[in-house]
């Protein structure tokens, strides 16, 4: 998978800017992806947060609380992002934002499982090359996103 025009390195800026984007290919249709810190949630964007503190929490229309530098449950985070994918499918031209209080290990995390979950084979490489290059900042972020890569038994 190539990235898309506007994916690209992280914009520098504070934390309340965006970090970056994504774009994931679903049924043949290109659905960029923004993320960073919760707070910096586009105007109009359906986002998924992952940080309980997030001043814009009330916003979200996809919520799963993970610790900084954690990882969440695998069902509940495969189950939130299944839900997020079935919104991207119905919408693909709408925006969409992935945020937790920095934007890189666990929004890292997730939009590397959402690129694993739409065919890319090298999830972390892609994101670190696409998006920025200190996104999935543990090894457990690392370890979980290569069960999404793994072929389920």
């Amino acid at each position: 998978m190539r990235p898309c025009p506007g994916d690209g390195p992280p914009r520098e800026g504070g934390a309340g800017a965006v970090r970056g984007a994504v774009t994931l290919v679903l049924d043949g249709r290109a659905v960029r992806v923004t993320g960073g810190p919760f707070d910096s949630l586009p105007e109009g964007a359906r986002g998924l947060c992952l940080e309980p503190g997030s001043a814009r929490v009330a916003q979200a229309a996809w919520r799963l609380d993970i610790p900084d530098f954690g990882v969440p449950e695998e069902a509940a985070l495969r189950a939130v992002l299944a839900a997020m994918l079935a919104e991207m499918r119905a919408a693909p031209d709408a925006a969409y934002h992935v945020g937790c209080r920095a934007g890189l290990g666990r929004t890292g995390l997730a939009l590397a499982c959402l690129g694993a979950m739409t065919g890319v084979a090298e999830p972390i490489a892609w994101l670190r090359a696409t998006y920025d290059p200190r996104a999935v900042e543990t090894p457990a972020q690392e370890a979980l996103v290569a069960r999404f890569v793994a072929p389920s038994p």
